[in-house]
């Protein structure tokens, strides 16, 4: 049987049998979503991750607030997005459900819930009502409240200039800050590669600054081992580029290439796709460093 279709399979399988226990479905999804992300073959997982990725929805559907299934359905629909749909109208259809299922994550928290109840008019309340939301949380949530924040964040990110973006930052801030306070190294430095992004991306009356940027990516790329391309990729086009530094810009993106994705296979899929956009890239050097 051909691995796609093994893959197609096994998710229909997943699909008709009504499983009551939680803790299997969870394990699958997991388990498959692992298997997703050791490939090597971006054919393979463009043809077969959308069967998963229609199921993985349909879960999140029929089992509301379930926050594995919706911190599940972010990483790999933001995932597939990133490698695989350079359509702008399908892009958005992505983007807005990914915003959508990082809203509900966050919502699947009592204390924001009741935060996000309450009118924008009424900003002391508001405000009162979010600080107990991060007072609340713990070290364990840190992978769901992320996973709910990066969404947002990244939305708010393509969207820096706009009123809409700028009024969520403050929030986006504090909630990024509890995470970077209680695992800064969780997911391979990804609390450090938000801020560094955050101060990469926003002018300095808005917080931005390079110094702190380049502090930050070096201290994600530092907890990954360098292992997680994506990371130097992100020091590259946003901290490099933006200070129109080509040594420090094109020895990033030729140390992505060089890199040996079999050494981890567990970032196998997404080292891939950080060496085809780092090809990528430096094709372009001429047109960005003139």
């Amino acid at each position: 049987m051909k691995r796609k279709h093994f893959y197609q399979v096994l998710l229909v399988i997943i699909l008709l049998v009504n499983v009551s226990c939680t803790t299997l479905i969870k394990g699958l999804t997991n388990d498959l979503a692992f298997g997703v992300y050791q490939q090597n073959d971006m054919k393979l997982v463009q043809e077969a991750a959308p069967a998963y990725l229609l199921i993985l929805e349909s879960m999140i559907y029929k089992n509301p607030g379930n926050r594995d299934y919706l911190m599940t359905g972010i990483q790999l629909y933001t995932s597939y997005a990133t490698a695989f749909i350079k359509d702008e109208e399908r892009s958005k259809l992505f983007n807005d459900k990914i915003l959508k299922w990082g809203n509900e994550l966050l919502a699947s928290y009592p204390l924001y819930k009741k935060y996000n109840a309450i009118s924008a008019q009424d900003r002391e309340k508001k405000d009162i009502a979010f600080t107990k939301f991060i007072a609340g949380i713990k070290k364990a949530d840190v992978p769901y409240v992320f996973w709910g924040m990066y969404s947002i964040g990244m939305d708010a990110l393509k969207n820096s200039n706009s009123p809409a973006g700028l009024l969520l930052l403050p929030r986006l801030l504090a909630i990024a800050d509890k995470i970077y306070q209680l695992d800064d190294t969780f997911f391979n430095g990804a609390p450090h590669l938000f801020f560094g992004l955050y101060y990469g991306s926003y002018p300095e009356a808005f917080g931005g600054s390079p110094v702190k940027a380049k502090a930050e990516f070096e201290k994600a790329i530092e907890i990954s081992g360098g292992n997680m391309l994506a990371h130097k990729i992100m020091f590259a086009e946003v901290y490099y580029k933006s200070q129109y530094d080509r040594d420090g810009y094109e020895k990033l993106l030729k140390e992505v290439i060089d890199f040996n994705i079999d050494l981890h296979p567990e970032l196998r899929l997404m080292n891939i796709m950080a060496k085809q956009q780092a090809y990528k890239l430096l094709e372009e050097i001429d047109d960005v460093f003139y």
